[in-house]
């Protein structure tokens, strides 16, 4: 569970939160990939990990297709600027 972890395990979060958001796209639930996106960049901000930017950069493409979403606009520029970052 994620709230087990203690905030020295900042990239498992990361990652654990990435794995979530790609699950709900996956079924079909874009607000809960969208929350979970949100929620995955904000973990993935605390870390310097590459693994992280690699498994953000995987997540990507589940948000494009939904360009007339500002809910989906907002997470995938977030992907975006912190992966050029």
């Amino acid at each position: 569970m994620l709230s087990s972890r203690g905030s020295e395990a900042g990239r498992s979060h990361a990652l654990d939160r990435i794995g979530l958001a790609e699950c709900r796209f996956l079924l079909g639930d874009v607000g809960g990939g969208t929350e979970e996106t949100h929620r995955a960049v904000a973990a993935a901000r605390l870390t310097q990990s590459d693994r992280v930017r690699a498994q953000l950069g995987q997540l990507y493409p589940y948000s494009v297709g939904h360009q007339a979403s500002r809910s989906v606009c907002e997470p995938r520029d977030s992907i975006r600027d912190l992966l050029s970052s």
